[in-house]
């Protein structure tokens, strides 16, 4: 089984520095594989069995023929039988006795959750694949290789000095850069929310409440319990097959199928549900974090004064506290927000460094801007006097 997940196991995202969040990469990488996985598992018949197999009420329909017609129909379960019990008052949960009026519940999706797993994989891959095409390689352009720890003291000095230029020299410049991020953000969650949508109509309405009948079903005592599984994912169901006898006479043959994939569908659908619920939820908070960073520029001093937790320099060194509030101070939000960015992707201290010396420079350019102006004034003076 692990040489059928062997493509999936072998996928090599991309970890280039892009500036994006853990949460980000949730979506694209974490969610991506996993149902893409599950894709490729509910499709490997070699080890669960055939999708379908049925057997009819008499030996005069070919086996290979029920099975594809049963499979392609769909089967369907009696309502009415499904709290009884099994093996005492019904062969099998939600089958029995049929009469004409009868309630029957139709399962058809099972042919589809290959093509829908697909879908959804390729859904949550979307938002990165615009991130990655319209960010242009900015964080990784501008690292210039400062994300390699190996690399030697002189070369990394060098590197360090282009870096707090470029920085300086761009100031003011990366808003835009920063919305479109944010906007992908939004769209991660977007999606998130559409999926729920559309796999609860997918399944008819059942996904929505799926995980918590499941988790309840596990405290409920075992002889009075009805698996919530079974109503979504039945295992054995009936089907209906009309043919013409030897009169000439249509003739109904009923048949028992047993649908063997269900057994893997089912344990998906159950993660998928309690997955996409925390996802949802670490997806809001995300969006509420990046809310709180654009009206707080103490927030933003903070993050980028701890960056994680790690970056905290000592009361000893109070010229890194104030390199950091003074940069938080003349930036603008996309101009934090790529400082945090490289600072996700630098060692901490060489990040340290950056942001020190382009402090530093941003003090010497505004003094001599100031100079400049001042002679300015001062030469005003002079032609106003003559």
């Amino acid at each position: 089984m692990l040489d059928v997940l062997k493509p999936v196991t072998s996928l090599k995202l991309s970890t280039k520095p892009r500036g994006e969040g853990a949460v980000f990469k949730l979506h694209y990488r974490a969610t991506f594989v996993f149902i893409m996985g599950c894709c490729i598992l509910v499709t490997a018949t070699q080890y669960i069995g055939d999708p379908i197999e049925c057997l009819p009420d008499k030996d005069s329909i070919p086996q290979k023929v029920i099975d594809t017609y049963c499979y392609i129909t769909s089967t369907y379960t009696l309502p009415k039988y499904y709290n009884m019990k099994v093996g005492v008052e019904v062969p099998h949960w939600g089958l029995g006795p049929e009469m004409a009026e009868d309630e029957k519940v139709y399962h058809n999706y099972y042919i589809w959750v290959p093509y829908m797993l697909f879908i959804q994989a390729i859904s949550f891959y979307v938002p990165h694949w615009i991130w990655k095409a319209i960010q242009t390689d900015k964080v990784y352009t501008i690292l210039m290789g400062l994300d390699n720890r190996s690399l030697d003291e002189a070369e990394k000095k060098d590197k360090e000095n282009l870096l707090v230029k470029y920085l300086a020299l761009h100031l003011h410049t990366h808003n835009v850069w920063a919305v479109k991020y944010i906007v992908c953000e939004i769209l991660n969650f977007v999606n998130v929310l559409v999926q729920i949508s559309i796999t609860n109509a997918f399944l008819g309405g059942e996904f929505t409440n799926y995980g918590p009948k499941v988790a309840s079903f596990l405290w409920q005592d075992p002889e009075d319990r009805t698996d919530p599984m079974y109503e979504v994912f039945p295992r054995v169901t009936k089907c209906k097959f009309w043919k013409y006898g030897p009169s000439g006479t249509v003739q109904k043959h009923d048949a028992l199928c047993v649908l063997a994939l269900n057994i893997i569908n089912e344990k998906i659908y159950v993660i998928l549900w309690f997955w996409l619920i925390i996802l949802s939820v670490i997806s809001a908070l995300a969006l509420l974090y990046r809310v709180l960073t654009m009206v707080s520029p103490s927030f933003r001093a903070r993050i980028l004064r701890q960056h994680g937790g790690t970056l905290r320099p000592s009361p000893l060194d109070p010229s890194a506290r104030d390199a950091v509030d003074s940069l938080v101070h003349r930036c603008q939000y996309g101009d934090w927000y790529l400082l945090h960015s490289l600072g996700r992707s630098m060692n901490n201290l060489t990040f340290l460094d950056v942001l020190r010396a382009l402090d530093r420079e941003l003090n010497r350019s505004h003094s001599s801007d100031y100079d400049l102006n001042e002679k300015n004034l001062l030469k005003g003076k002079d032609v106003t006097s003559v």
